[in-house]
């Protein structure tokens, strides 16, 4: 181990939280990872709330949007209207892809730091 982590993890091994340092670096970052995973899960979910659908559906809705607004007749109001809708609709479409990418990195790693 480092000396920096030895020295982090040294009162948790003397009061006996853990019982080595390797079993306390194990742990700790078991935790975070899992940490990562539920603030995640919280920020997918919260999108799927936002929206009603999951993320493959939207994906498919905001092309549909974006369709509409290049085919369609609209009203210039009407067309400013939709296109600040799609613009924020396209923010969240990004945050929640790098959400759903992260999220799945995040639980390969719990595979690996679990195993």
């Amino acid at each position: 181990m480092s000396t920096g982590f030895a020295i982090a993890v040294e009162p948790l091994v003397r009061r006996q939280i853990f019982a080595t340092e390797e079993q306390a670096a194990r742990e700790l970052v078991r935790n975070y990872v899992l940490r990562q995973i539920a603030a995640l899960q919280r920020e997918v979910a919260r999108f799927e709330r936002k929206y009603g659908m999951p993320f493959e559906r939207f994906s498919e809705y905001l092309h549909e949007h974006s369709t509409l607004l290049e085919t369609s007749l609209l009203e210039p109001g009407q067309r400013q209207a939709l296109g600040r809708a799609i613009m924020q609709e396209e923010d969240d479409w990004l945050a929640w892809k790098a959400s759903q990418e992260m999220l799945e990195s995040w639980v390969g790693m719990r595979r690996e730091v679990t195993s």
